[in-house]
């Protein structure tokens, strides 16, 4: 190191100069210590200040930290609150189906340990079928995304089969992708038991109010037939009667007219061998024979001559024509309906339609039959035949003028029975209307004109004996009836004896039977029909 005094020999310079120069250089030097001796305090305050900025920035991380701490401890503390001690069954599965988590009632459902349980798979605690589906379950969570809410059978690892509410959801990671799902299930036997039993109870009323109601209408329509059963007897016996009163007179007037017929041939003979004596009368008695001419001219005694025959034949056709229809109507009150026999409908069908005719042309209506072949069947004949005149005349009802309304029948040798089809071309029915004609009291004809009872009692008869009644119609297309009756009824038919006289013509001990589905009788349908008869048969006598 340079000293000072060999700096200043050095240079050669004076001493005072030295010497000022010397405490030039101590005072600078002096300086810089102080400078360096500033700074490093300045740097040690600054050192300081960050210390004390540095603690306490890291008091107040300690402090973050702590509460933090204590936030996750409550919340795990809360979170195993729930978890262990909900009723329910909580469990965990990752994408595998392994058990990642479990609550203690999960764990005591399976009979385990959480250790037992953590890493194994629903394979491993339930039946190979029930672990498949339980699979398939979370597979679908998992792909779909949605929460799965179901109730479905579980079978405990007991084997006991219980009723559980699940709830399947998926996990997902904090980058959106699934990590796995987390299920709740709870049993639910007795919920799903209680509102089984009480759909059963539910089934159970209205079964009782259904039977109820059955009964309550059963009760109206004995009712109405024990009404009905009245009007019929009363019925059977006016028409017996009526065809009784008309065939005593009726025999008479055939016989006189028989009479009447031989004595107008015998005067008619006399007749023409008087005009054959026309001119010796007039050379005789001129005045007689002028007589006589003045007659013949006065009466057309020509014409009536021509026209007497004809007068008696159809006077003789309007008879037969009133015979029939007094045969038809004992046929149809006949004393032996109430007995079931052997019997061929065609005649009686025919008979019903020669009823129903005069009110059919009233009406506009045209009757048609195709009666095929058929085979004698076991029945009461009286009561299809009252079903037949019920039929024909709704369906007349239902037709307009140019209506017409066909009844055919066929044999059914494969069903072993006999078909009856009532067609017309009227206005139809809807399908709901369609749906209630043969409940008892429905009709749609105006207040006054329909009982509703027509063709309940039509279907009870056919019952009765075994048999069916459809109906295939539209609105504004028609209608068809279709009777099926068996050869021989299934059930025991009753004893004939059980009902007498014109009782037992419409038997009032059985379910009563109307002709019609209005209150028009059969006496007044007849009436028409001989009105029709008689104006047609008896033409127009003057001259």
């Amino acid at each position: 190191m340079l000293r000072i005094p060999e700096v200043i020999q050095a240079w050669s310079v004076p001493a005072w100069a030295a010497w000022n120069l010397g405490r030039v250089l101590f005072a600078g030097v002096l300086v810089g210590v102080c400078a360096i001796m500033a700074a490093a305090w300045i740097a040690l305050r600054r050192l300081r200040k960050r210390h004390t900025d540095l603690s306490s920035d890291l008091e107040a991380a300690a402090d973050e930290r702590r509460r933090a701490v204590q936030a996750l401890r409550h919340t795990e503390a809360l979170y195993y609150s729930l978890v262990e001690t909900l009723p329910q069954n909580i469990l965990r599965k990752d994408l595998d189906g392994i058990f990642t988590f479990a609550n203690r009632r999960f764990c005591a459902e399976l009979g385990r340990s959480l250790d037992q349980i953590l890493g194994r798979t629903d394979f491993d605690f339930y039946p190979r079928e029930l672990a498949e589906k339980y699979r398939r379950d979370d597979r679908r969570v998992i792909e779909s995304g949605q929460v799965l809410d179901v109730v479905e059978q579980h079978v405990t690892p007991q084997g006991e089969t219980l009723y559980v509410q699940v709830m399947k959801s998926p996990i997902f990671g904090d980058d959106g992708k699934p990590l796995g799902i987390q299920g709740i299930f709870w049993d639910v036997t007795a919920r799903i038991r209680a509102e089984e039993q009480l759909k059963e109870q539910y089934v159970t009323l209205q079964e009782l109010a259904h039977s109820e109601h059955q009964a309550h209408q059963a009760l109206k329509q004995a009712q109405s037939r024990l009404v009905q059963t009245e009007k019929l007897a009363s019925l059977g016996q006016l028409v017996a009667g009526v065809a009784h009163e008309i065939n005593n007179p009726l025999s008479f007037v055939s016989n006189n007219v028989a009479v009447l017929e031989r004595d107008l041939a015998d005067l008619l003979a006399i007749i023409q061998a008087y005009g054959e004596a026309d001119r010796d009368l007039e050379r005789v008695r001129p005045d007689l024979a002028a007589k006589v001419a003045q007659l013949d001219e006065r009466i057309d005694l020509t014409y009536s001559m021509s026209n007497l025959p004809r007068l008696i034949e159809r006077t003789r056709e309007g008879l037969r024509r009133i015979e029939r229809i007094v045969k038809e109507l004992r046929l149809f009150a006949r004393v032996d309906e109430g007995e079931w026999n052997e019997v061929d409908l065609n005649p009686g069908i025919e008979s019903s339609i020669n009823i129903i005719k005069g009110y059919a042309r009233k009406k506009g209506v045209k009757v048609a039959m195709d009666l095929g072949a058929m085979p004698a069947i076991r029945c009461r004949a009286a009561r299809i035949h009252q079903v037949i005149v019920n039929l024909l005349t709704n369906a007349i009802d239902a037709c307009g003028e140019q209506g017409e309304v066909q009844v055919r029948t066929r044999s059914e040798p494969e069903a072993l029975g006999i078909r009856i089809d009532v067609s017309d071309n009227g206005c139809g029915m809807d399908p709901e209307t369609r749906d209630h004609i043969f409940d008892p009291f429905f009709t749609t004809k105006p207040i006054g004109q329909g009982t509703g009872l027509g063709l309940s009692i039509s279907y009870g008869i056919i019952e009765e004996h075994d048999g069916s009644i459809e109906v295939q119609s539209t609105a504004g297309g028609g209608s068809c009836f279709t009777v099926h009756l068996p050869l021989e009824p299934r059930r025991k038919p009753p004893s004939p004896a059980a009902a007498t006289g014109l009782s037992t013509a419409f038997d009032s001990t059985q379910d009563a039977t109307i002709v019609e589905d209005h209150p028009r009788e059969v006496p007044t349908v007849a009436a028409a029909s001989v009105s029709e008869e008689s104006d047609s048969a008896t033409g127009d006598s003057s001259k």
